[in-house]
């Protein structure tokens, strides 16, 4: 059985994202797709799922599985054959439960009750997730959505796999396992297709490599593939930074009722950029959704030496600012335009971000020119980097970041990067950033926080 892409061509509002992209998949195959955030990765993987033109666009060429178009087949029956892990893992789902959100897949695909339970703690097991049937998927962390997924496709059968950035919340060790998990699936007959912004951990894996140059998707021949680069720990830049403004002492957080921090007492200053590691579901998101007066927390917690529960919301807000994981999570309105006018219009540094400066910004992560898109038609890089832009914009004296990097090609995080530390710089903005992508960050950084064994270690290095 083959996937059989041929001459594809793909065009939204007159604009063409690729073209004449052909390739053959086959069982074995471990195939890596790389390219700038913006130009047509996952809209790619959506058409060679089936998915489009249904939902937008306009495309010539075809798609077929053993000469069969696979927009001929039904949607039920296509499952069973090419399996997407979107971008968003949380697109993926409607049900509460890990388990009801399994049966709810299997369901559709007609599958016989009586194995359905074992299917479900197989699959579990394949990913790690062993003991995870009863959670509620709106407790789970980015990272552990993602395995979630990736189970759930697994559940399918489909033996063609496409994954739109699967590793983007992950933390080292999980990528380090998902991707050999991969390969022993392309090992067992699966054809595997991988979207991703890093080829850390690919190069010993993938039998073919595709890259985006000038509208098309190119292979790669092997002699020019990306060549694995030795890791090292990098010192980090302490400095005598200013006053006290988070003080927390016997905080307590716990989620879906699990203990995930037990911390007797930290304490963090005015001006620092802290970086926060730590593996998935440890408690990194809900630790930032705690200092944003977003997720119930148990302790002597202060800002400004004000207890947080004195704080009045609506200035605790203007003072302390979380960006979600999920851009989409953020947006309150529909089009660009819209968005970057409300926060300019509510922004607390209104001399500062001025419209040239917000012009200039828009420029380099390459946003400019797309005021009149709605956000939902926006790519997941191209959501981020708004919704970024957005937050600094509204210029809080703290922002807190989770994942800031998910999604971004290189160019895009180098940009992003510049971005943080001229605003860090001007406004004396405080950064407290979650993220598994630590290698850029580490410039930056004077504190590495480690959560490890559900308390925060201070760490003399940050890992690149």
């Amino acid at each position: 059985m083959t996937l059989k892409v041929s001459d594809v061509c793909f065009t939204y509002r007159k604009e063409t994202l690729f073209s004449d992209f052909s390739i053959e998949m086959a069982s074995g195959d471990f195939i890596l797709l790389m390219g700038p955030s913006g130009c047509g990765k996952s809209t790619l993987l959506k058409t060679m799922a089936g998915l489009y033109p249904q939902y937008g666009g306009k495309i010539t060429g075809q798609v077929t599985i053993d000469g069969q178009a696979l927009t001929d087949i039904p949607a039920n029956k296509r499952a069973g054959l090419v399996g997407l892990l979107f971008q968003n893992p949380r697109e993926q789902f409607a049900m509460p439960t890990v388990e009801e959100e399994f049966i709810f897949t299997m369901e559709n695909l007609q599958l016989a009750p009586d194995t359905m339970s074992n299917k479900i703690d197989r699959v579990l097991t394949k990913v790690g997730l062993t003991g995870f049937r009863k959670r509620l998927l709106s407790e789970l962390s980015g990272g552990e959505l993602q395995k979630v997924a990736l189970a759930e496709v697994l559940l399918t059968g489909a033996k063609y796999l496409l994954l739109d950035e699967p590793f983007a919340a992950i933390d080292p060790q999980a990528r380090v396992e998902l991707q050999q998990l991969l390969k022993s699936l392309a090992n067992e007959g699966y054809a595997i297709f991988v979207s991703d912004h890093d080829d850390h951990g690919y190069l010993d894996k993938m039998t073919a490599f595709y890259q985006y140059q000038k509208q098309h998707f190119t292979e790669v021949a092997q002699a020019d593939w990306p060549k694995k680069v030795a890791s090292q720990v990098v010192a980090v830049q302490k400095e005598t930074l200013g006053r006290p403004i988070f003080q927390l002492k016997q905080l307590v957080l716990e989620n879906d009722q699990r203990l995930l921090i037990e911390q007797a007492q930290l304490e963090m200053k005015s001006g620092e950029c802290t970086l926060i590691t730590g593996p998935n579901g440890s408690g990194k998101s809900s630790f930032l959704k705690a200092l944003a007066r977003l997720q119930k927390a148990e302790g002597q917690l202060t800002y400004l030496g004000q207890d947080f529960h004195r704080w009045k919301k609506k200035d605790y807000y203007r003072q302390v600012t979380l960006a979600f994981q999920s851009a989409l999570d953020q947006f309150l309105d529909i089009t660009v335009s819209e968005e970057l006018q409300q926060v300019q219009k509510n922004t607390y540094q209104k001399n500062y971000w001025s419209t040239e400066r917000i012009e200039r910004s828009l420029h380099a992560l390459g946003l400019a020119g797309l005021g009149n898109r709605s956000v939902y038609t926006l790519s997941g890089g191209q959501q981020k980097k708004l919704q970024l832009l957005l937050m600094l914009v509204m210029a809080s004296p703290v922002l807190l970041l989770d994942e800031p990097f998910a999604g971004l090609d290189e160019q895009s995080v180098g940009v992003v990067l510049a971005l943080l530390k001229e605003v860090r710089r001007d406004l004396d903005v405080t950064l407290v950033i979650v993220s598994h992508q630590i290698a850029p960050l580490a410039p930056i950084v004077n504190r590495h926080l480690a959560l490890e064994n559900a308390e925060f270690v201070d760490k003399e290095g940050v890992a690149v």
